[in-house]
């Protein structure tokens, strides 16, 4: 696996890293554990797919191609159908359906597990400044169990891929051009790209509070972030040339003008530290406090202090912030220990071979496992739905939770006439509201009618299923343990 090339210079802030001596042979521990890390990122990112996401990219990339074009407009719902539709993930959608007509779903995984394997080795690299290997994986280990639960196949990884590319050059002076390429996929693929120059912006404003605070100068302008600046802002210009156009740099604004419709949103809220991820992340937090007193430099300080706020106002922010978090203790892990990475012989050169017969083994065992995962959709209600022509007609108009509506496009297409799905940022805000109410209660009749709702698709559990099965106006024509359909009362 091979990182980004690398100029030899020195990061601020950064400590000395361990060299392989001069005369040596072989390779060092830290590129053997770098490597083994890298199969575990390979293994996590190519389990069996079960993001509901995934099925609504993966649908779209097969219409694109249907199209030749990135359609402008929506063709999945019935309660925004024909509405403007910015596709701002197109390419991992057409990503998604070229390498499933090439090797099916175990194409797919095992290209999600390659792009994880290269981000985990690349975040070990920015490990590079803790010493010795011991206090590396103690900072990295939280942050991989953290992503675990984000790194599946959608686009969010392309702009993880991105952020981490950005990382590297800012901490680890890596080449600027790289920055061309990689401004215009990430662009092209998930609309988080503005957090590059929130990053850049950090560590920039960091670096000049060293300069006046620490160093007892003057306030400077940061000249290496003004040209990873200028250099993500070439390849955002770059990111003009797509098949959306324009439309497609504005969608964070977009956005960010409909927070409204991300209420109640599991991504978008604040962690509420129930889960080992969400624990994890507090401790990271914990240790950058420790580490801020200890007095560590601006120019990881205050990226990691930015990106933790962002992390407690929004899990989706989670995974970037413990990355941040992680290179701004890296210089500050400094503790005794004898296993350090430059040393080599037998244990690197085992390491790397268990890695290897790793990556070897994968693609086997991947396709001996179900690509897709449907355990959480009403397959079955769904088929029965389906033998009665009473699901994607265009005179049948079905109310579903969200991430059914992702399965019904996965299944139906451009016929699924769904009622939501978990686009949010796309639906009208009534439509929005009128589903949080199907979840946590209110006026179901008042929300009902608004749609002239010939069928209901509901979990036999909560407000909603009890006041469909004790309501006159609806009957109950099929129930399982899990879910329930209704029809109107004749």
């Amino acid at each position: 696996m091979v990182a980004i090339s690398v100029k030899n210079e020195t990061t601020p802030g950064h400590a000395p890293v361990d060299k392989t001596p001069s005369g040596s042979h072989g390779p060092s521990l830290d590129f053997a554990v770098g490597w083994m890390l890298a199969l575990v990122g390979m293994v996590i990112g190519s389990r069996t797919i079960k993001d509901n996401s995934f099925l609504t990219h993966f649908t779209t990339g097969d219409l694109i191609r249907v199209l030749g074009e990135v359609p402008s407009v929506d063709s999945y719902s019935y309660t925004a159908g024909g509405e403007p539709w910015t596709v701002q993930s197109w390419l991992p959608s057409l990503i998604y359906s070229i390498l499933a007509d090439l090797g099916g779903g175990t194409a797919i995984r095992m290209f999600n597990g390659l792009v994880v394997g290269v981000v985990v080795f690349m975040l070990w690299q920015l490990t590079g400044p803790a010493r010795p290997l011991v206090a590396r994986l103690a900072i990295i280990g939280p942050v991989i169990v953290i992503g675990s639960s984000q790194w599946t196949p959608r686009p969010l990884l392309f702009g993880l891929i991105g952020f981490t590319v950005v990382l590297q050059v800012l901490q680890e002076r890596r080449s600027l051009y790289w920055l061309l390429p990689v401004m215009w996929l990430w662009a092209n693929s998930h609309g988080s790209f503005p957090l590059a120059f929130v990053l850049i912006g950090t560590f920039g404003f960091g670096q000049m509070l060293d300069q006046r605070l620490v160093e007892g100068g003057r306030w400077k302008l940061p000249t290496w972030e003004l040209r990873v600046f200028g250099w993500a802002f070439l390849g955002l210009v770059g990111a003009l040339i797509n098949p959306v156009g324009p439309r497609l740099l504005i969608f964070p604004v977009q956005l960010l003008r409909k927070r409204e419709a991300l209420n109640g949103v599991a991504e978008w809220l604040s962690p509420n530290f129930d889960s080992v991820p969400e624990w994890l992340f507090l401790g990271l937090l914990v240790a950058l406090i420790l580490t801020a007193r200890a007095g560590v430099k601006w120019r990881v300080l205050l990226p990691g202090i930015v990106f933790a706020v962002a992390g407690l106002l929004a899990m989706r922010n989670v995974g970037v912030a413990s990355m941040v978090v992680m290179v701004a203790l890296a210089p500050s892990c400094q503790f005794k220990g004898s296993l350090r990475g430059h040393e080599q012989g037998f244990l690197p050169r085992a390491l790397l071979g268990v890695a290897a017969a790793g990556a070897l083994v994968m693609p086997v065992m991947v396709s001996r496992t179900a690509a897709l995962s449907f355990e959480l959709y009403p397959v079955e209600e769904i088929d029965w739905l389906e033998e009665r022509g009473l699901i994607a007609q265009p005179d049948v108009n079905i109310i579903q939770r969200d991430f059914v509506g992702n399965y019904m496009h996965y299944r139906f297409g451009q016929d699924a006439r769904v009622f939501v799905d978990d686009r949010f940022d796309f639906f009208p805000q009534q439509v929005l509201e009128d589903h949080l109410t199907f979840v946590q209660g209110g006026d179901f009749a008042e929300a009902l009618e608004r749609y002239d709702t010939n069928v209901v698709l509901w979990r036999n559990t909560g407000g909603f299923a009890a006041w469909l099965k004790a309501s006159t106006a609806w009957t109950i024509v099929y129930e399982s343990e899990d879910w329930l359909i209704a029809l109107p009362a004749e």
